[in-house]
């Protein structure tokens, strides 16, 4: 073969090695998918309490970018806290995580004996097969047995209503406790209505409850009445307790005279629930189709304790 032919052959391969570089390249830069965590529970009904030389309790919903590989959990000291001596927690769970897309976690282990009492950054890390992580941090109160609080509100009942736009409705046959009850039609239509039930249990004295709606686009999900922004939730529904002596179950039922359902909200109404001084659904609140976060939140204020729960829903019709 000539040296003209060889060189001709070599420039004809050249566009070859550039294309295989280049996909090669393309490949290395595109961006992976990370896991995602929901449904969070720290500590029983979520009451962010650990109790020392005692079970614990955690929930979550992990979902993977692409497979699962484990999630870590742990609980880390705050620069802005005094304890009585270092300390630090981790656990990594594998079992029935690992090689899965999706896992339901509902964990238990023991907070050790020799955890000082304090405030605590209680951090999970979702880790994927692809390289990924995701972290979530949420906080932790361990205190010894002797200080658990006699009042720890938690969200016991969350059910939900649809009501047609001809005014057909059913006993929670929209979600009801962890459930959708048809996974397939997990939206409202504009000019339907959302009726719900909540109920708080373990609590005394005074305290403010609200349902809200807030649209995902937000980011926007309050864990206490004191984070509400009024400017980017619709309020569904307002109630309030006071002078409460004995421990009881909040109802949102309780000024609307039904046997079991708080207040209604049409889809597409052009105030909220924010009685008896309700807000104008306007501006950055203003009813359009996607994706909304639906939720309670009480913060007792005589215990200084607070829940919430939140789940999402697609708004449609608009």
């Amino acid at each position: 073969m000539s040296t003209k032919q060889k060189t001709k052959q070599l420039f004809n391969f050249i566009p070859v090695l550039l294309l295989i570089f280049s996909s090669c390249i393309d490949e290395d830069n595109t961006p992976k998918t990370l896991p995602a965590v929901s449904d969070i529970e720290v500590g029983l009904h979520n009451n962010e309490i650990g109790v020392i030389d005692d079970d614990f309790h955690f929930n979550a919903e992990v979902l993977a970018g692409d497979l699962l590989e484990a999630v870590q959990v742990d609980i880390i000291q705050r620069s802005e806290e005094n304890y009585e001596k270092e300390w630090s927690f981790q656990i990594i769970f594998t079992d029935r995580i690992e090689g899965l897309k999706n896992a339901s976690l509902h964990r238990h282990f023991s907070i050790p004996a020799e955890a000082p009492r304090g405030k605590y950054d209680f951090i999970i890390t979702v880790i994927d097969q692809n390289g990924t992580s995701l972290e979530e941090v949420r906080e932790i109160n361990i205190i010894d047995a002797a200080d658990y609080p006699e009042v720890s509100p938690y969200v016991s009942v969350f059910g939900i209503d649809k009501i047609d736009a001809e005014g057909k409705s059913g006993f929670n046959n929209f979600y009801n406790n962890g459930n959708f009850q048809n996974p397939n039609a997990a939206f409202f239509s504009k000019d339907e209505s959302i009726w719900s039930t909540f109920q708080i249990g373990n609590t005394k004295g005074d305290g403010i409850m609200y349902g809200l709606l807030i649209k995902t686009s937000h980011n926007h999900k309050p864990e206490n009445i004191e984070e509400i922004d009024f400017n980017k939730v619709i309020v569904t529904e307002y109630l309030e307790h006071n002078g409460e002596e004995e421990v009881f179950v909040l109802k949102n039922n309780r000024d609307t005279g039904h046997w079991n359902y708080g207040p209604v909200l049409k889809i597409g109404a052009e105030k909220d629930n924010n009685l008896p001084d309700p807000y104008s659904i306007t501006e950055s609140k203003d009813w359009e189709n996607g994706s909304y976060y639906y939720g309670v939140v009480y913060t007792n204020l005589s215990y200084n304790r607070s829940t919430f729960k939140y789940i999402t829903f697609e708004i449609k019709g608009f």
